[in-house]
């Protein structure tokens, strides 16, 4: 969940459903239930608001797809919505990131802001846990990255997304107040 600067409450439902609640009023915002796979602990996971939110009405989702069906083939994927000044309607602007690997459980989480403005995006290990420590997978990291899903020139290796790895299952990211570290 993620509050916006008016006062809107904007949260997820692994179903597939973005909710906002405003005046006490709960209205659904968004339905991607016929894309989003919602199996074990998959789903739509993760959201956050852009900084400048109030202006360019970005909101992010990042939820586990099925590539295909049978067999089943879970995929991770992050897209950015824009809100409508005017209507409140999302509108659908661009995917973010898409094809990390998923599976029934330890999919991609929590999304955040930092106060560098670059956007966090914890994805799980997808209870594979060698994939946590391989530099070749995104699976089991932090993930760090400009607004527009391009890998920032100061990451801690040259061209990857990696911020952080060696993570099983990351429920959520935070920043330090004072220091701004992660």
């Amino acid at each position: 969940l993620t509050f916006a600067g008016d006062g809107r409450l904007f949260f997820t439902q692994r179903a597939g459903v973005v909710s906002v609640i405003e005046n006490g009023n709960n209205k659904v915002w968004l339905e991607l239930d016929s894309v989003v796979e919602e199996v074990g602990e998959s789903g739509l996971l993760g959201i956050t608001l852009h900084p400048q939110f109030a202006q360019n009405g970005y909101v992010y989702v990042g939820y586990t797809y099925a590539e295909s069906k049978a067999p089943l083939k879970l995929v991770n994927k992050i897209v950015r919505y824009r809100e409508d000044a005017t209507t409140k309607a999302p509108l659908f602007d661009k995917v973010i990131l898409d094809g990390v690997p998923g599976n029934y459980v330890h999919n991609v989480g929590p999304l955040e802001f930092g106060p560098d403005g670059k956007l966090y995006v914890s994805i799980g290990e997808i209870f594979l846990p060698d994939l946590a420590q391989d530099m070749n997978s995104l699976n089991g990291k932090i993930l760090r990255m400009n607004d527009d899903g391009t890998v920032p020139a100061d990451n801690p290796q040259a061209g990857s997304y990696i911020f952080s790895l060696g993570h099983r299952n990351p429920q959520g990211l935070t920043f330090n107040p004072e220091t701004g570290v992660l």
